[in-house]
């Protein structure tokens, strides 16, 4: 119960949503609040949750390294044994079965009489003292820590259901997700604000989403990894739909529903192959079948194959990427920022947590097909969006590069604590510079016109303007490019030594070519930030003096700036960044 408390939240959120919408009818205003705090409530149970289980895993270590000992007793077969040269040697566990054959073949535990006689024996030149004391204070346990053995195992993490994981590391991913909805919510109300009527449902469409999220990063079955995939895709139809009057909006809805159709039908199958083969569904029935077969069938590699299939439309990757831009363009910004964000952050952690338990790269086969696919969507990416005027289709092409990068971590798996690491930090990085940019865009475009502020000419000279936006997404382009001092870099460095690690030499010459050509894009579109806007007629340079009013900065506005300071904070220091990730540890039975 409380393992899954986000989710329960997140549920109760969504029926006091539909109660106040339909009998209370609230406007805006009111179900922005209750989203907010929703997603609020839901974000402090993980957290609370999640630092309890990492206190809790690190008390038990320090526990087993510090009280367990075992004292023994030089041997001389000639000479009377001497107390003082005694070693003791720290283990972190003794087995009952170590203790009951040293209880019947050894002196366990002599107390210092018996010790002193055998020292004053005669005929210890006849035989070999082989006396060992097993120091195993216990009872100072509970005085040194305090610590309720009842209360361990509430904390711990473990599976829940067959269906769920409690871990740190999904944790970690569904605190990640909720702190993005709670943005979204923030940048909506002010979307919507120059509009009369009521938009309820779309902060509870919202909320599905969430949910959808949440639900695909605790997920450890299958079944339970098709219901979150699904509950995410579903909401996302209606959110990139939602403002049918904007242009290409309805037409961005569909593509996404067929092509999410699609995907939906390649996964299921590979699902059936795989069932079919092994009879297990679970991740860890996939990791023990897997791993036991000598030979993986043939049938089993097409079910993997098909599943990663659908993975890879669900992620965008080259040769799946097509509908990508167009979506992206059709919806509103808000929702574009979700699209990037939590529709790709949710299901790369839920493959992450399957390749980590399951040797699926091992097969050399798999392997090769997802170096290709990972270089060509690194090339592809950055390749197109080099001649792209409008910037979302242009953060299109370079989420199509980012998730290429991120896919050498999976390929990498095999060194699981450099990987997690990367995953950890590359993605909140990437998420923190995407809130920048897209949440600036939306607080400078409304739901009333036919198209948000995308395009290069739109956002021209927006430092006179909204000086605190432009310095935002700033940032946020020099984080995507990974330049030094920024979160970017830091994330981009983990790829390359991760790389370098695992000898992917391919794939480092395609990072490295890769973070060549972004730094060109957005390089320009940090230059046209900057521009000063000039008169057409008389070319006269107007706009001399900032714009700059503090009365203008309210939360929404105060969440990028947090997001920038945060990503600078994270290239400058980014120790604690680390501590972090490495706190979020995945269940590995």
């Amino acid at each position: 119960m409380i393992a899954l408390s986000p989710i329960f939240v997140l549920s109760f959120a969504i029926i006091a949503l539909l109660f106040s919408l339909f009998i209370l009818k609230i406007n805006t205003k009111y179900c922005t609040i209750l989203t907010v705090c929703g997603l609020t409530c839901a974000l402090i149970c993980a957290v609370t949750v999640g630092y309890k289980i990492s206190f809790s895993t690190q008390v038990i270590t320090d526990i087993s390294n510090d009280n367990m000992q075992i004292s023994v007793p030089a041997l001389n077969p000639t000479k009377n044994t001497d107390p003082s040269s005694e070693k003791t040697i720290a283990v972190d566990t003794v087995p009952t079965e170590s203790v009951e054959s040293l209880n019947e073949n050894e002196n366990i535990g002599i107390d210092n009489n018996n010790r002193n006689n055998a020292n004053e024996s005669p005929n210890t030149d006849a035989s070999i003292n082989t006396s060992t004391t097993i120091i195993t204070d216990n009872s100072n346990i509970d005085d040194n820590s305090n610590i309720d053995a009842s209360s361990m195992d509430e904390w711990k993490a473990r599976h829940i259901t067959a269906l769920f994981t409690c871990d740190g590391y999904g944790l970690l991913y569904t605190s990640l997700i909720l702190i993005i909805s709670i943005a979204v919510a923030c940048f909506s109300y002010r979307w919507f604000k120059q509009e009369h009527t009521h938009h309820g449902l779309f902060y509870l469409i919202l909320l599905f989403m969430a949910l959808g999220g949440v639900t695909l990063v605790y997920s450890s079955h299958l079944i339970a990894f098709f219901i979150g995939i699904e509950l995410l895709s579903i909401p996302f139809v209606g959110l990139i739909g939602y403002q049918y009057t904007q242009t290409h909006s309805l037409e961005a809805a569909v593509k996404y529903m067929i092509l999410s159709a699609v995907a939906s039908v390649f996964l299921l199958m590979g699902i059936a192959f795989y069932y079919a083969t092994t009879g297990e569904l679970t991740f860890s029935g996939l990791s023990y079948q897997l791993s036991t077969m000598s030979y993986p069938s043939t049938l089993l590699l097409i079910g993997v194959c098909l599943m990663l299939v659908g993975i890879g439309f669900k992620l965008s990757l080259v040769p799946f990427q097509l509908w990508l831009p167009d979506v992206y363009q059709g919806a509103p910004t808000v929702v574009a920022l979700l699209l990037s964000t939590v529709g790709k952050v949710a299901v790369f952690c839920a493959i992450a947590r399957l390749f980590l338990l399951a040797p699926i790269v091992n097969n050399e086969t798999i392997r090769i097909i997802l170096v290709i696919v990972a270089f060509c969507s690194i090339l592809w990416g950055n390749l197109l969006a080099l001649i792209q005027s409008s910037l979302k289709r242009l953060l299109a092409y370079s989420s199509i590069a980012h998730f290429g990068y991120l896919l050498t971590a999976l390929i990498a798996v095999q060194y699981q604590v450099l990987a997690l690491e990367t995953i950890g930090v590359y993605l909140i990085g990437y998420i923190l510079a995407n809130i920048c940019i897209l949440g600036a865009i939306s607080l400078d475009s409304h739901s009333n016109e036919l198209q948000d502020h995308e395009n290069e000419i739109d956002l021209s000279g927006l430092f006179w303007r909204r000086p605190i936006l432009a310095l935002a997404m700033g940032l946020g382009f020099l984080s995507l490019a990974g330049v030094p001092l920024t979160a970017g870099f830091i994330g981009r460095f983990l790829l390359v030594l991760l790389g370098v690690t695992a000898e992917l030499w391919w794939l480092v010459a395609a990072i490295v070519i890769g973070s060549s050509l972004g730094l060109y894009f957005y390089a320009r579109l940090i230059i046209n930030l900057y521009i000063r806007p000039i008169s057409p007629d008389d070319q006269v340079i107007i706009g001399s003096s900032i714009k700059l009013k503090w009365t203008n900065i309210r939360i929404s506005e105060l969440i990028i700036v947090l997001c920038a300071l945060l990503t600078m904070l994270c290239g400058i220091y980014p120790k604690w960044l680390f501590n972090l990730v490495s706190m979020a540890q995945y269940l590995t039975t």
